[in-house]
């Protein structure tokens, strides 16, 4: 099924340590080994599902190691939450961020918008979930990312109109798609 045309990523894999005891976090290094390389081998990119303790970076540290050491294939870590340092990281190995509804009412996510390349950026919703301003407490939709993408623009000081095609782009070019 992953070979097929209309298939364009692999994931959501990665690590959950929001409420993990350690042999759920050996299971899940196992599973998420078996499908980076799963992903290797359809040669799709992988969409990634990384979720830490608040206050962490480990489940984000454990998902570097395993994509240094296993993955061929490019990325995106959707829904990020990690810091600047730990984005660059990512960036660097060229894996994409993308960033919901949360950034249009939080400040944490602020400075990795703001420094980073265009290039290594992504609008999402993660609809139903955490809808952005000024759709708080309602279901979240798919037509609400235009409210991330100008998040993004006004926090970059450029033009939401080029901030959308720029993600489109980079859309375009992870899922190897046109749009």
């Amino acid at each position: 099924l992953a070979r097929d045309p209309k298939v364009v990523a692999f994931g959501e894999c990665g690590f959950d340590y929001y409420r993990v005891d350690k042999e759920t976090k050996t299971k899940q290094e196992k599973a998420f080994i078996e499908q980076v390389e799963l992903a290797n081998d359809i040669r799709k990119p992988l969409m990634l599902h990384i979720r830490d303790v608040k206050g962490s970076m480990g489940a984000y540290e454990d998902a570097l190691l395993v994509l240094k050491a296993h993955a061929k294939v490019p990325g995106n870590v959707h829904f990020f939450a990690g810091t600047y340092d730990i984005a660059k990281q990512f960036w660097d190995m060229g894996y994409t961020t993308s960033f919901t509804g949360v950034i249009t009412f939080a400040k944490e996510y602020d400075e990795v918008i703001k420094n980073a390349q265009i290039e290594m950026l992504h609008a999402e919703t993660d609809a139903p979930y955490v809808a952005p301003v000024p759709f708080r407490g309602h279901r979240n939709e798919p037509l609400h990312v235009r409210e991330v993408y100008k998040k993004i623009a006004e926090l970059r000081g450029q033009d939401a109109e080029e901030v959308r095609v720029e993600l489109l782009k980079n859309a375009e070019r992870l899922f190897n798609v046109t749009l």
